[in-house]
């Protein structure tokens, strides 16, 4: 199976090479973004991205947004990792389709726990087989 692919969205440098760090640490591949518009060109010139983590707030496009672009084309799994900690900030990103809601301080390794855990149910590539009592089941990208 090919390196699955994150995508980093944060305007805080060091933010991002913590999360990378750890991610890279568990064989994942990190790309990164340090605001909302270089996040959308990275997500849509790479098409293999597996997972987005995403900040809410940051400049020329905060996370709100990126999130409703982002959904327009695709369904791929979105983190929000914030520091937007109120129960109506997490109750948007829900409503606009968050898959995980963390929120800022966090503990890195419950993130990559959490990233391991969508990856898991969302990431079986098309034609890849999962046994199941016996039983090969065969799973196919939802398009």
């Amino acid at each position: 199976m090919d390196t699955l692919k994150i995508l980093v969205v944060d305007d805080e440098a060091r933010m991002r090479k913590l999360v990378k760090d750890f991610l890279t640490n568990k064989g994942f591949a990190v790309i990164e973004a340090g605001d909302g518009e270089e996040a959308v060109d990275l997500f849509f010139a790479q098409k293999d991205i597996s997972l987005v983590l995403l900040d809410v707030m940051m400049p020329k496009m905060d996370g709100w947004e990126v999130l409703k672009t982002i959904r327009k084309y695709s369904q791929v799994p979105v983190i929000m990792l914030t520091a937007r900690s109120e129960e109506r900030d997490e109750l948007q990103g829900f409503s606009l389709g968050v898959d995980e809601y963390i929120s800022k301080p966090f503990s890195p390794k419950i993130l990559v726990a959490r990233v391991d855990a969508i990856l898991r149910r969302t990431n079986l590539s098309s034609g890849e087989s999962l046994s199941v009592g016996g039983f090969a089941l065969i799973r196919r990208p939802i398009r």
